[in-house]
Formats: structure tokens, C-alpha cells, sequence
């Protein structure tokens, strides 16, 4: 049946799909009342000081966003991740989202080094450019590259706009932090709708899989933060489980951009196809599909 098959619908069909859940959840998130910090939200279970750090843990656990932050980037400039894509500008999104991953890790730890509202903006901010980047990769890789190349620096500036909002409307005393909270969670649900609904330009699907998973366990050990210091005698917190399982998850995805590789046009649609567009300068700009008669 078609309806199993979503990959197989009308692109147009599949575009309109995407663009109107966005619509109707940005729509409800207008009209959803605002949802300011609770007044524990920068106290967090684990406040020891070691090394003279306050708060050490939660401090150091972000070096591992910093280690593969630097570790992308250099390998995205070297010959060997300049040559891994089938188009020089799907490399664009990856290097924001690697420069994010290094930014939250400088910015986490000057925030954790002693939590406040003035701080949290240089944690968020290159958190939200991460998610922001992976979701513009995919649309680049999946559906379009020139539309998606050209809407990255749109979608950078609404993804801070989400912080900024906040930071401004705090600093007002109506704060509301509802668009980032969307930002970070409705980003994954866009993520799978490109996933489902477009076939893939490399293989390597199951590396993002793990990066997800990995980030699903993050977000558990933040809600459980004070749960999980207690249960483990008071030796590391959930904050500071969720610092390392992020950062792992960021690693997974770029070990997922070094293994990875084009796929066949056949693979990716699931049906006999046929070529590569080939735009002026050699590099794939569209995969287009034929049918073999019988």
C-alpha cells in the first residue's frame, strides 16, 4: 500500500506534510501561555567543589563536548571530510553544528562554574545553533541542497531569537522560555519526518540512531538529576551524566559523517533508479528517479 510507503508519495505531498505540522505546532506554541524558569532551575544536585571549581562536576563533564567539537571541525577542513560529501555545501550545516558542540562545551562550563540567569544565554545559544544545524544538514541531504544552504542563516538567527526572547523577556520580568523548550524538543520530530519521508543521499542512518538514543538518555539524566546522585551515594549527578551522554552523542554523529558513504540512487529509493543530476561544478544537486518498463 502507498499510505506504508511514504517515501513513495508525491514530493509536493511530503513537503506540505512537513510544513503544515510546523505550522499548526508553532501556531499552538503562540497561543500556549508563556512558561517562565522554575525557581530551581539553576540549582543543581551536585554543588561540590573539587580542584577549586565549584561545582567541578557539572564544570568538567563539559570537556567532552570541547574534545569533539575541536575533533570535527578540523577533520570537516581536512581532505578527507572535504571529500566525504557528494556537494561542498552539505559540509556548510555540519560546521555550524560542530562549532556549536565546541561553543556549549566553553560556554556550559563558564555557565556551571556559577549558574544564573545572566550566564545561561552562552550555554543555549550554541545548543540551539547545534540543533538548528543537524536539522538543516538533513533537509540539505535529503530534499534540497540550494534551499536548504540558503536557509541556514535564516533558521541560525530564529534559533537565537528563541534565546534572546527569553534572555530579553527574563530581564523584563515576564520571562518565557517556552521557544527554546520547543526549539530542542520539536527539532528531533522534524528531524524523523525527513528521515521517513525522504530517501538518504549517504548510508550511515544507524550512527544517528545511536546519537539519538544517546540524547534521549541525556534528557533522562537531567530530569533525574537529584534521583540519580542519591541512588549512586552522592558520587556523580544526573547533570553530570548528562553532560558525557550529549557529548557522546555528538561524537556518534561525527562518526557517523566518517564511515559513512553515497549511496546507490537504487538503495535510497527502494525501486530501479537512475542517475545523478550533475549541477555545473560536478557535484550532486538532485537524484533524479525512472522507472524500467517491464
Amino acid at each position: 500500500m502507498v499510505i506504508l510507503t511514504p517515501r513513495a508519495w508525491p514530493r509536493r505531498t511530503r513537503l506540505a506534510l512537513i510544513a503544515v505540522l510546523c505550522l499548526a505546532a508553532v501556531t499552538v506554541l503562540s497561543l500556549a501561555p508563556r512558561l517562565p524558569l522554575g525557581p530551581s532551575y539553576h540549582v543543581f544536585a551536585d554543588q561540590r567543589t573539587m580542584f577549586g571549581l565549584p561545582n567541578a562536576l557539572n564544570v568538567l563533564s563539559n570537556i567532552p563536548f570541547f574534545l569533539v567539537g575541536v575533533w570535527g571541525l578540523l577533520w570537516l577542513r581536512g581532505s578527507t571530510g572535504r571529500a566525504s560529501f557528494v556537494d561542498r555545501r552539505e559540509r556548510a550545516p555540519y560546521l555550524v553544528f560542530f562549532a556549536g558542540v565546541l561553543f556549549t562545551g566553553i560556554g556550559s562550563f563558564w555557565y556551571h562554574l556559577a549558574p544564573s540567569n545572566s550566564r545561561l544565554p552562552w550555554d543555549l545559544l550554541p545548543m540551539t545553533c547545534s540543533f538548528v544545524a543537524l536539522v538543516v544538514a538533513t533537509y540539505v541531504e535529503r530534499v534540497n541542497i540550494r534551499t536548504g544552504y540558503l536557509a541556514l542563516a535564516p533558521m541560525l538567527l530564529a534559533g537565537a531569537s528563541a534565546v534572546v526572547y527569553w534572555y530579553v523577556s527574563t530581564a523584563a520580568g515576564h520571562g518565557d522560555y517556552k521557544y527554546y523548550l520547543f526549539l530542542q524538543f520539536f527539532s528531533p520530530v522534524v528531524l524523523a519526518l525527513l528521515i521517513g519521508l525522504f530517501p538518504p543521499r549517504y548510508s550511515g542512518l544507524h550512527y544517528l540512531a545511536i546519537a539519538f538514543g544517546l540524547y534521549v538518555a541525556a534528557k533522562v539524566f537531567e530530569a533525574y538529576d537529584l534521583a540519580i546522585y542519591r541512588h549512586l551515594g552522592r558520587t556523580v549527578s544526573g547533570h553530570t551524566l548528562k553532560h558525557v551522554t550529549a557529548g557522546l552523542a555528538c561524537y556518534w554523529i561525527l562518526e557517523m559523517l566518517r564511515r559513512r558513504h553515497p549511496v546507490l540512487a537504487e538503495q535510497a529509493f527502494g525501486f530501479p533508479a537512475a542517475f545523478y543530476v550533475k549541477s555545473n561544478n560536478s557535484a550532486a544537486t538532485e537524484v533524479a528517479v525512472t522507472r524500467r518498463s517491464d
